[in-house]
């Protein structure tokens, strides 16, 4: 079936071609059986819009993350489901959504289609792709991940403690701060949830608070955002408020939202300016790479109002610098091993024990169980022989 108009073509997309295509993370939440058409001609894509397009060349990005967390090796020639949308990444690319379906490129590994305007010299050429046409569905309409969002929660109880972790730039130390401390409190019985609420789509900070024992896990790309680069600050907020509100209704005994980008990062600036975010964080801390950084980065976010409680993050590879950043900023540098004991934790941040339970329970899972073949998992796990570990 394909059908044209307006330079707008609508062709089928066959269920064979759909299933072969490597499916990107951020497309997680958009059922496969709901994409059956191809939109192509003159269309200006959106932020979260679902595409599928074909490798042409590798480049930075050679594996992409599927929405069960594995990354596939990508060849050229290879078709990938993805979702078009900005990006802000200083150790890699800026890029843009285009104007229309010419060439473009993949430029993060959780699946995002966009137009290079810079990259990292750190890093190689962005993997070039060719756009084959919008997903859409039965009727020909585009399908965005935002269809598929999450909706509003209403929260019958109150939110329990909430700490945001904030940084001097990507790769700071943000999510493995916020993984550690996950670790050490899911293991006490707090029920911590995690969150990151701006950034790229990616998969990987996702998986590592699920294995880190995470009540709940969300972000961004769970209420409908595929970036929040370049989003309205009205969108960012609303994103904001639903994440931890989703958090804090699953039965969170503490929620750690994470921050992307430096503080001077446009969304990130505004975003912990805001009043919302304000009257919503009770402690920050402050991950940064060297003194410089975290008493420049730890005074800002005092002056705009924050409270600010302790510094970490890459600066605790040397002893030195942590010495230096604890004299300048007054504030205790805490090492991975400190994030994970729950007293030193609990007294930094304003949390009791008392509260914790003692019977932990069962994370909520990232997807419905009833959604698994139990059956078949069970008939896999007996069916895998038992090897020997020979490493």
């Amino acid at each position: 079936m394909s059908r044209h108009g307006r330079r707008i073509s609508v062709q089928s997309l066959g269920v064979t071609r759909r299933e072969r295509a490597k499916a990107g993370f951020t497309t997680r939440h958009v059922p496969r059986e709901q994409m059956l058409t191809l939109i192509g001609g003159m269309v200006r894509p959106r932020s979260g819009d679902v595409v599928l397009a074909a490798v042409t060349r590798l480049g930075q990005h050679r594996r992409i993350e599927q929405p069960s967390g594995r990354r596939a090796n990508l060849h050229v020639g290879d078709e990938i489901l993805v979702t078009y949308a900005d990006r802000y990444a200083p150790d890699q690319f800026e890029a843009q959504v285009p104007g229309d379906l010419g060439r473009a490129q993949l430029v993060a590994a959780g699946g995002i289609a966009s137009s290079m305007l810079s990259r990292s010299m750190d890093v190689r050429n962005a993997t070039d792709i060719v756009p084959v046409g919008l997903v859409g569905d039965g009727h020909g309409r585009a399908l965005n991940i935002a269809d598929f969002a999450l909706k509003p929660v209403a929260v019958l109880r109150e939110r329990p403690r909430t700490v945001a972790v904030i940084g001097t730039s990507m790769n700071s130390g943000k999510t493995t701060t916020i993984h550690y401390l996950v670790h050490g409190l899911s293991r006490a019985g707090a029920r911590p949830g995690a969150t990151k609420v701006t950034g790229t789509g990616s998969g990987g900070d996702y998986w590592v608070m699920i294995d880190a024992g995470a009540h709940r896990m969300l972000d961004f790309t769970d209420v409908g955002l595929a970036s929040t680069y370049r989003q309205p600050m009205p969108e960012i907020e609303r994103a904001f408020v639903e994440l931890v509100d989703h958090l804090t209704a699953s039965g969170t005994g503490v929620n750690f939202v994470e921050v992307a980008d430096g503080i001077y990062q446009r969304e990130t600036s505004r975003l912990i300016e805001s009043k919302i975010f304000q009257a919503t964080v009770d402690v920050v801390l402050f991950a940064a790479a060297d003194a410089t950084g975290a008493v420049a980065g730890a005074g800002h976010l005092k002056a705009i109002g924050l409270n600010v409680v302790g510094v970490t993050g890459r600066i605790t590879r040397s002893p030195l610098a942590m010495q230096e950043a604890a004299a300048a900023t007054g504030l205790p540098v805490l090492t991975i091993a400190q994030l994970t004991d729950v007293s030193t934790v609990c007294e930094l941040i304003g949390l009791d024990p008392a509260t914790f339970d003692t019977q932990v329970l069962d994370p909520v899972p990232p997807w419905p169980l009833s959604d698994l073949d139990w059956d078949g998992v069970l008939a896999a796990e007996q069916a895998v022989p038992q090897v020997v570990d020979q490493r």
